[in-house]
């Protein structure tokens, strides 16, 4: 028996492999992570990863010790299919490492599943050292397009899977580093045609296995392995016009990328005129050339 259950987790490995490289959308965010973490040989990492245990495996190819935190015990199964080591399941925003260990903290799409993601930033600072990075990857908030559309249509939105956003800005993600980071150096990538593409494909992967298909279910079994066999094949049929809608970079990109350098905490907080109207308030209701409110 224990031999039948080594051999599925070696196949649903495999196949998890397979499915990873007929994504375009998830080998380009890997490529574009790597591009901002480069060489980590020396480094002390921590991965905060929503599941994804294929895009965990290829981080450790970067070099250096790696760690890996989770918030839930489900994702911390999936992950624990890409590599062979202890997760850590985070409880609430407090993370269970020391101050100041890590050279290098990467979020990969899980911030949006966090409440209070201005307190986790904090809780990352606090662990990371003194001019160390921190790299997020995250779902550009765009309520106004055709992958929006459809992703609210066919109920695969973010929030629609139970998740707290849809994405970020990137002055929103700027508002909950500003506290601690220095301003963040910002990526865009991913066009419009080739996220909605990819939001049919999640809707399928909805259908056939109730999630995206790197989230391996706990009760993974031979009926999962059939699943994924039809998935690979129909992600085969979609990849020649994936490819294509992933050339057009002069569309409106969906996916989100910063890096931002740590320094001393300190509150940014905008100044406020006596009278308790923001310096921006006091601009918009003033006309230019006089000291009152018309």
């Amino acid at each position: 028996m224990k031999e039948m259950d080594n051999n599925l987790d070696q196949e649903v490995s495999l196949w998890q492999d397979k499915l990873f490289n007929r994504s375009i959308r998830r080998k380009r965010k890997l490529a574009r992570i790597e591009g901002l973490v480069r060489s980590t040989t020396n480094f002390q990492c921590l991965e905060i990863s929503a599941g994804d245990g294929v895009i965990s495996a290829h981080l450790r190819a970067c070099g250096g010790s790696w760690k890996t935190a989770v918030f839930s015990e489900r994702a911390a199964f999936s992950v624990g299919y890409g590599i062979n080591e202890k997760i850590t399941v985070i409880e609430g925003t407090e993370l269970p490492f020391e101050d100041g260990i890590f050279d290098l903290v990467v979020i990969v799409d899980a911030l949006k599943g966090i409440a209070a993601d201005h307190a986790f930033i904090h809780e990352c600072h606090r662990v990371l050292k003194p001019n160390s990075w921190v790299v997020i990857s995250e779902e550009r908030r765009r309520p106004i397009s055709i992958t929006a559309l459809l992703q609210r249509l066919l109920g695969v939105a973010p929030v629609a899977t139970g998740l707290y956003r849809n994405g970020y800005t990137a002055s929103e993600l700027y508002n909950i580093l500003k506290d601690g980071f220095d301003v963040p150096e910002t990526f865009l990538y991913s066009n419009g045609l080739l996220e909605a593409t990819a939001t049919l494909g999640e809707f399928v992967q909805k259908l056939f296995m109730h999630g995206p298909c790197w989230m391996v279910r706990e009760n993974a079994n031979q009926d999962e392995l059939y699943r994924y066999r039809h998935l690979h094949t129909l992600a085969g049929l979609a990849y020649p016009l994936s490819w294509i809608f992933s050339k057009l970079e002069f569309l409106p990109a969906h996916k989100l990328l910063v890096k931002s350098r740590r320094r001393h905490w300190r509150p940014r907080t905008q100044p406020k005129l006596i009278d308790g109207r923001s310096i921006a308030e006091a601009a918009i209701n003033t006309k230019i050339g006089t000291a009152a409110p018309f």
